[in-house]
């Protein structure tokens, strides 16, 4: 055997001692805790506590619609042509003769032209069907 397999067996017995010692440690300590704890109440275990509250009994809920406003009721009284005067006399001021008119006619004032634009010509288009069904899938590659 060489030196190097020695020293690796020898590191390896002293691993598995160590391993032993710690193992006995933790055990005596776990001896020891429990005689020291033996009737403690920490390691019982309590079941989960369940409060129900008293029910309350609530005045149910009013819904208040939103007031509507009606038209305010418009009462007429049937009047005869007697009763009927006039309250004030109006009278049309003369258009003023310095005020001179636009050129350019509105266009709402305007008759549509009499001779209308005759229609655009028809181009009568011939299709004819491709030689191939689906056109632009076939890729000649000669080389």
């Amino acid at each position: 055997m060489s030196l190097e397999t020695n020293v690796s067996l020898i590191v390896a017995t002293l691993d598995l001692q160590l391993v032993k010692l710690l193992r006995g440690a933790i055990r005596a300590a776990d001896i020891a805790s429990a005689r020291e704890n033996r009737g403690s109440v920490a390691a019982t275990f309590e079941r989960r506590r369940v409060i129900h509250p008293e029910p309350r009994y609530e005045p149910r809920q009013v819904i208040h619609p939103t007031p509507r406003f009606a038209p305010r009721p418009i009462e007429q009284l049937h009047k005869t042509s007697s009763d009927l005067i006039p309250v004030c006399s109006v009278t049309i001021a003369p258009e003023p003769s310095h005020i001179t008119k636009s050129p350019i006619e509105p266009p709402w004032k305007k008759l549509p032209w009499e001779n209308p634009a005759p229609p655009a010509q028809v181009i009568k288009v011939f299709t004819h069907r491709p030689d191939n069904s689906c056109k632009g899938t076939i890729i000649d590659c000669f080389f």
